[in-house]
């Protein structure tokens, strides 16, 4: 079975830590963070992260065994080091397309982007162009999509 080195840009809240609101339970399951989702899977390694504060980071290698010489503060350098085949892109929608647009144009094959998409419709453009252009899997913020939860609610919303 193929594994995929995955990275993280943004280890912020989605990113790595919406986990701890979870009472009583160091890593929910499911998981919702990002660094989360790539540790439960046996099928990807979480191998990177990159973030403007060296001090999420650490928190990010303390939890997800992340080893500081794969922490950028620069995602450029971490996506051109560590050429993983998956970025996950958790940061503020202001910076979101151009790391996604960077990000397929050197070479990773998936993005799960966080929402909203970008801060502009022009922005939210560029980033299909560049994805459909280079045949790159995209995902956006779906990732409670499926959750027998939600599914639940919506039942009781359509039934009136």
């Amino acid at each position: 079975m193929k594994t995929y080195r995955a990275a993280l840009v943004g280890c912020s809240r989605m990113g790595a830590f919406i986990d701890n609101e979870v009472v009583g339970s160091p890593r929910i399951i499911p998981p919702y963070s990002h660094a989360a989702g790539y540790t439960a899977c046996e099928r990807t390694d979480l191998v990177a992260c990159s973030d403007v504060r060296p001090e999420m980071m650490e928190a990010v290698a303390e939890r997800y065994d992340v080893p500081k010489e794969r922490h950028y503060t620069d995602y450029k350098e971490l996506i051109e080091q560590e050429r993983p085949d998956i970025v996950s892109v958790a940061t503020q929608p202001e910076q979101r397309a151009e790391i996604v647009i960077h990000a397929v144009e050197n070479g990773v094959k998936a993005i799960y982007a966080e929402k909203a998409m970008a801060a502009s419709l022009e922005e939210c453009d560029r980033m299909v162009e560049a994805v459909e252009r280079h045949g790159v899997a995209f995902n956006l913020g779906t990732n409670r999509r499926w959750n027998a939860g939600y599914d639940t609610m919506k039942g009781v919303i359509d039934s009136g």
